[in-house]
């Protein structure tokens, strides 16, 4: 390699590393499993779609909770042990899940201690690892890292299909404990921080490459409020488009059979790793600010061909493939503007806080989505709320302005 691709020499094995964490952790595998199980628990238990989405709630007063001791933990002793840790929890308890009971609470705490423990698997922790390797290329490597969930979501839904059909839906809860667990044997000897080796030009770089502002000056910035309240509303409705997507598919107002459906929601997996590659490849190169605004608007138009209801095939795989690119690129903008706005010397503080506020948008928004279906027997009034929430965020995003400059750009 040569020039800014220099980077990724040294660079890979985190890289690697950090994106399987991302797919197998619980932003990852598990985040998709939600629409696949809502079904069978519903036919199960006999739970509503707002009763099992108010599990991602949960998950919320869990994030809300333990991403800001995450984010502290993250800048003063590094994130290698707490993500290895972090994932050894998380596969036991996803895997306990299995063990649920018709008593709803039974999933309400499951889903709460795997998002506690499990806390340390999402992109908080990968991605400031992935960024400590990486400045010239850091939104493409954050990129490729985040496309771990990409894969994910383009592998979960006929993988845990097979499962569920194979063994019910324990099967599903099984099955990624396990793979959760087997992502040790390349994580454990290919993660680590820039500086945490022997290396000495490693160690004589630690102290630039961790420049930046300190948390209450970040705090008191417009930009900081911005990434908040823009991703704060894209989140809530992305997160509750992909929850859905399997029952919105197969429900009256577009009508596909369950196979059909899984076969589409594996699609927008390819979308989101195309949305998290572009936007990566893109911000390195064009004002960030502006690509983000894009990427995140186009997804409206995905929302807008779905309320027509029952298109042909062809027409709801582009539909799923468009919202798939904002799914795709959410992930991976949010590090990346944390990072080039105010730098890595608190970049576990600062992004634990907007973690926390985008999450509390994650778990309202499927909650959302399920209460209009539960009312009204239909989706479409949640697609018609989308398409404004989406491009209002994606313009709070634009307007973010030009990132300043830090001790370690100056190196370049």
């Amino acid at each position: 390699m040569k020039g800014d691709y220099a980077e990724f020499q040294k660079g890979w094995p985190p890289l690697l590393a950090a994106s399987i964490g991302i797919g197998v952790g619980v932003t990852g595998i598990a985040n998709y499993s939600f629409g696949i199980v809502l079904n069978p628990l519903a036919d199960a238990f006999g739970w509503s779609r707002t009763e099992i989405s108010a599990a991602k709630t949960f998950q919320v007063f869990a994030i809300a909770g333990i991403a800001p001791l995450v984010g502290i933990v993250a800048d003063r002793f590094g994130v290698r042990k707490l993500a290895i840790w972090s994932m050894v929890a998380f596969a036991i308890t996803v895997a306990s899940l299995s063990q649920m009971t018709a008593n709803i609470w039974t999933y309400y705490l499951g889903s709460f201690m795997i998002a506690a423990l499990g806390c340390g698997t999402t992109p908080l922790a990968w991605t400031r690892g992935v960024a400590t390797w990486f400045e010239k290329k850091r939104g493409l490597a954050l990129g490729i890292a985040t496309t771990g969930s990409g894969i994910a979501g383009m592998i979960a839904p006929p993988f845990l299909g097979v499962l569920i059909v194979s063994y019910g839906w324990q099967g599903a809860y099984y099955g990624m404990g396990a793979i959760a667990l087997l992502s040790l044997v390349i994580i454990v000897p290919c993660f680590y921080e820039r500086g945490a080796s022997k290396d000495k030009r490693d160690l004589e770089q630690k102290k630039l490459v961790f420049s930046g502002q300190e948390l209450p000056e970040i705090i008191r910035s417009r930009q900081f409020w911005q990434i908040v309240t823009g991703f704060f509303l894209i989140g809530g409705v992305i997160s509750a488009f992909n929850l859905h997507l399997v029952p919105m598919l197969t429900d009256s107002d577009i009508g596909l059979d369950r196979n059909t459906a899984l076969a589409i929601a594996g699609v927008q997996g390819v979308a989101i790793m195309l949305g998290r590659l572009g936007t990566g490849f893109l911000v390195d190169r064009f004002h960030p600010p502006y690509v983000a605004g894009v990427f995140l608007a186009i997804p409206a138009l995905g929302a807008a061909l779905l309320t027509i209801g029952a298109l042909p095939i062809w027409a709801m795989v582009i539909a799923v493939i468009i919202f798939g690119l904002a799914a795709g690129s959410e992930i991976d903008l949010i590090p990346y503007l944390t990072a080039r706005f105010f730098g890595l010397k608190s970049y576990g503080k600062a992004y634990g806080l907007i973690y926390v506020i985008f999450y509390v948008g994650v778990g309202i928004g499927p909650v959302f989505y399920g209460k209009v279906f539960d009312v009204t027997g239909s989706y479409m009034l949640a697609l018609y709320a989308t398409i404004p929430l989406l491009l209002i965020g994606a313009g709070i995003i634009a307007a973010m302005g030009k990132p300043p400059v830090f001790e370690s750009d100056l190196h370049h």
